[in-house]
């Protein structure tokens, strides 16, 4: 309840005393104080610290904790902050191939003594990949969600000691229980609850809601709980928010229409309104099925502006659905053809203050259409105040009663009632015209004191944003927050990194305000901390202002990439955003990042400037989310192509993309400048930023490794099999048969002449001289090591090429007597997939008109047959599901076994893992074509006695086979 007009010291004590809690409780990566709100505290994600920060003064306490801190939550008392520590103990570089730590910890909270300023204890075995905690509304225990063990482990607050787990079905290679069908059930090879992520625990303490990253499924758990603390939770169902009734597989109809819409993606965060009816989950939409060969007539920017839709779902949890008819759920989309710059309310300039210390502020309520009245309303005003409104066409910075006039006055109204209601008409003339609008008031009446207010644009026109409608297009909508009435939602964008202010009525929304204002956009100048936003927003909090007599919160946002906080105020009554101090630094020792990391970072993930994208269309990170893939495959002219992670920097990545095309990330330009719609234009320096940038991205950590980040006894079992050495220590392969795995997929090089060292599973590697910045034409002036019989190590043909009968008429090619085609429709077929150097910032490897492979413009044409494809890293593989460049191979067991996935009779379905399990439904893929392949760990030699592993292996009986099979599928998904 907001206090009266009074002293400023006594609305001090008002707010010092009367701090309550959320009525939910989610995870956040910013936290007020609930003692002393103007202490917020921070997570630095990659300076491995959190900040306590006073915005009052700008003061700043830096305190380490674990590696990579990504959320964390007060008790109640106040006492303790309990961070989740993503990597727990183990260094970015640290990994399966250079090594781990001793002791390793995959995952740890820290525990902060709030008074001593310093971590009091530290929390293991909380998860791999700690990612989320949150103190239920209780307060009595607190839950931690572990992203990649596939955790929530729930916690005793007094105490700090484990109270229960549950454990989430995260792994399709190697099920607990049921069957492939329960635990993947919209068949696009991500188990529908792994990875869990965000999570929001409702006011009664008992339910959870949690996020599921690239699954489209969000789950709800019923927490049991004694004496106050859990005992354990159970599953109660799962939500699926996927509506995109196309699939590369299933459905292969080509999309040629311009339309919002696609399979949900990154989906970090999740709100409850705080009447426990409805959730709301930000998020992206990949609409996979987009036609790259149709003509779509210059209706967009690039093919990724159809391809990446911003969204916010909103769920009807009353009954567990979204979707269904008749049910409260909704979503809220942004269509290219809608208008850019609608009839809306912008906010510019200052709120005054009064000497009582409530703001006066100017704001609107609808939106400015012509012909229906324009709503303007004056929030900080108490009786006796007086007020009038200025009117006009054109701003100013005039000295005015002590303030600052910000337009050229052409109309005054007297306002007394708090609002006031223009009637502007629908003319021709004023259609995208922008009026402006201050307020002056007279404080009590009294002459003493007058104040002026924020200024206002009317951007007036004929329509508003629309009903249920985005409004404006959001770069990676990642957070969102209620505020405490429920009838106002903020929408935080990762990528755009801006706020999206909306209404709320039940399950319909209106937008209000966007801050910065899109009204009139000014790219803001990369890595800026004079500016309100920063750069790379990871999350906020909110906190309602009792100071003032206004209906108003107070908004902090932590900016990674400028490791900065940002201070804002939100008014709910005007509906306005405004800054309220300027970034403030939350390191208070050097970044752990140069500046040229920084400059990288910043670029991968800004989906805001006109170089990397056009009209906030997307960013890297909209399919690389933070390095890793989206577990999509989408079509391409020269066939489908899935997107491959970049984890490890060039090393562990190897030749960008599936044909070898660009030898480090700094090379992407021409995507920004094609793709996604933005011009392309690098300069040297931020070229050098995305390939010193690529180098932080670490490798996930696995938790398919047993404690102390070691292999499990039939992983080392698999290891020896796959290297073909006897080193388990149990004398697994005395015999030292191998699978040939590490032809392709080697650990390490030991040969001096080829650059020794190590090789995270592949031969794709590439001379650091070329991949360590722009050296090509100084090293290599002929653009040998892009030429097709120099990469032809890094580029192999293992039989997984699309094709159909029209377009190769052999159809066993590698002639083991079975059909190697496809058991589905394919969209766009693989062909040869030639290139040229086409970015301008780079060496374009020129050659001589008229000799071989040389294009009349003298640049040289490099050869790519289209059977011929990189070879990934298999570091981090259990992450990045499904597999090879068309993503035939749902899983590592249907990759290392087609029989689990294939759809011939003869063998019998997986009763388990493959088409049996499905019933009446299609099946996945078939994978006949990669039957005898250098894949295929069981072999079917039963028509030809051609098996390009059982060759090497000779595992011999069924049995063995199996038993060879599995072990080499438990060291493949351990690394």
């Amino acid at each position: 309840m907001k206090i009266p007009r009074i002293s400023s010291s006594l609305a001090l004590v008002a707010i010092v005393s009367a701090t309550a809690h959320a009525q939910h409780a989610q995870v956040s990566a910013v936290a007020v104080d609930p003692t002393q709100s103007n202490m917020v505290w921070v997570c630095n994600r990659d300076n491995d610290s959190v900040s306590r920060i006073d915005v009052s003064t700008g003061n700043v306490i830096e305190i380490p904790v674990g590696v990579k801190p990504r959320s964390l939550a007060f008790s109640h008392d106040g006492a303790l902050v309990f961070v989740a520590n993503q990597r727990g103990n183990i260094p970015t570089g640290a990994n399966i191939v250079l090594g781990f730590p001793a002791n390793p910890e995959p995952g740890t909270v820290s525990v902060i003594d709030v008074a001593g300023l310093a971590v009091q204890s530290t929390i293991t075995d909380v998860g791999v990949e700690a990612y989320g905690v949150a103190v239920a509304p209780s307060g009595l225990w607190f839950a931690v969600s572990g992203f990649r063990s596939g955790t929530i482990k729930f916690y005793d607050v007094a105490t700090q000691t484990l109270q229960a787990t549950h454990q989430f079905e995260r792994n399709l290679n190697f099920l607990s229980s049921g069957t492939i069908a329960d635990h993947d059930s919209n068949r696009d090879g991500v188990a529908d609850l792994g990875d869990p992520r965000g999570f929001t625990i409702d006011q009664s303490s008992t339910r959870m809601y949690v996020t599921h990253n690239k699954s489209s499924y969000i789950s709800v758990l019923d927490v049991s709980l004694a004496t106050g603390l859990p005992t354990g939770a159970v599953l109660v169902t799962k939500i699926n928010v996927d509506e995109y009734p196309f699939d590369t597989f299933f459905n292969t109809t080509k999309v040629t229409t311009v339309e919002s819409q696609g399979k949900p993606r990154f989906l970090e965060d999740i709100a409850v309104s705080p009447d426990g009816t409805r959730a709301l989950v930000p998020h992206l939409l990949h609409n996979v099925n987009h036609d790259v060969g149709h003509d779509f007539g210059g209706a967009i920017a690039g093919d990724f502006a159809n391809r990446v839709y911003p969204a916010l779902t909103v769920i009807d949890l009353a009954n567990g659905s979204y979707g269904n008819p008749g049910d409260n759920s909704n979503r809220l989309h942004h269509q290219l053809s809608d208008d850019p710059d609608p009839a809306l309310y912008t906010p510019y300039g200052n709120p005054g203050t009064t000497s009582f210390g409530d703001k006066i502020i100017l704001g609107g309520v609808g939106a400015p259409v012509l012909g229906a009245g324009q709503t303007i309303v004056v929030s900080g005003l108490q009786p006796g105040d007086t007020a009038i409104l200025y009117l006009g066409t054109a701003e100013a910075s005039l000295p005015f009663l002590g303030g600052i006039l910000l337009l050229q006055p052409r109309r005054a109204l007297n306002i007394t009632t708090g609002h006031a209601t223009l009637g502007i008409p629908d003319f021709a003339l004023y259609h995208d015209l922008t009026a402006h609008a201050q307020v002056l008031v007279n404080v009590g009446g009294l002459d003493a004191e007058f104040v002026l207010s924020n200024g206002l644009h009317l951007h007036l026109d004929q329509a508003g944003p629309g009903l249920n409608k985005m409004g404006h297009r959001a770069g990676h909508p990642s957070k969102v927050l209620y505020n405490a009435a429920g009838d106002n939602v903020v929408m935080l964008n990762r990528g755009s990194e801006d706020l999206f202010l909306y209404s709320v009525n039940g399950s319909d929304m209106t937008l209000r305000s966007v801050f910065p204002p899109r009204l009139d956009h000014v790219e803001r100048t990369a890595l800026d901390t004079t500016t309100a936003m920063g750069d790379m927003p990871l999350g906020m909090a909110m906190v309602a202002d009792l100071t003032t007599v206004n209906d108003d919160s107070l908004l902090y946002i932590v900016n990674e990439a400028t490791h900065s906080l940002t201070s804002l105020r939100v008014d709910w009554t005007g509906g306005t955003i405004h800054e309220e101090r300027g970034q403030i630094n939350t390191l208070t020792g050097p970044d752990n990042f140069s500046v040229s990391e920084r400059i990288g970072q910043e670029l991968f993930e800004d989906a805001s400037r006109a170089q990397t994208a056009g009209n906030f269309n997307n960013s890297c990170a909209s399919c690389h989310f933070e390095g890793g893939a989206d577990a999509n495959v989408w079509q391409r002219g020269a066939g489908p192509r899935s997107t491959m992670p970049v984890y490890g920097g060039t090393l562990g990545t190897g030749l960008i993309l599936w044909k070898g095309v660009r030898l480090n990330l700094g090379e992407t330009g021409p995507m920004f400048g094609g793709e996604n719609g933005g011009t392309g234009i690098l300069t040297d320096a931020e070229q050098q930023g995305l390939v010193d940038y690529h180098e932080t991205i670490p490798f996930p950590l696995n938790p398919n490794l047993e404690a102390g980040m070691v292999l499990s006894a039939q992983a080392a079992m698999g290891r020896d099999l796959f290297f073909g050495t006897n080193d388990c220590g149990l004398n697994c392969n005395p015999t030292l048969r191998h699978a040939g795995c590490a032809a392709c997929h080697a650990e390490v090089e030991l040969n001096p002449a080829l650059h020794p060292g190590p090789r995270f599973y592949t031969l794709d590697f590439v001379d650091p001289m070329l991949t360590g910045g722009e050296n090509l034409q100084a090293f290599d002036p002929d653009c040998f090591s892009l030429r097709e019989n120099i990469v032809a190590i890094n580029i192999r043909n293992v039989n997984t090429i699309a094709v159909t009968a029209a377009t190769d008429p052999i159809p066993d090619r590698n002639l083991d007597g079975y059909i190697d085609y496809e058991t589905y429709g394919i969209m766009n077929e693989d062909t040869d997939d030639d290139f040229k150097r086409d970015d301008n910032n780079s060496y374009l490897c020129d050659c001589t008109v008229g000799v071989p492979n040389c294009d009349s413009d003298g640049h040289r044409i490099f050869r790519r047959p289209g059977n011929l494809f990189v070879i990934p890293t298999k570091a981090g593989v259990f992450a990045t599901a499904p597999y090879f460049h068309d993503h035939a191979a749902y899983s590592l067991r249907s990759l290392v076994h087609p029989d689990s996935q294939t759809v011939d009779v003869n063998f019998g379905f997986d009763a388990i893992y493959g088409s049996a399990a499905w019933g009446g439904q299609p099946p996945y893929p078939g994978l006949n074509k990669i039957f005898n392949e250098e894949h295929d760990i069981f072999g079917h030699e039963d028509i030809t006695g051609i098996s390009d592993v059982q060759i090497n292996l000779q595992s011999g009986s069924l049995n063995q086979k199996l038993i060879d099979m599995e072990a080499i599928l438990s060291f493949i998904q351990s690394l």
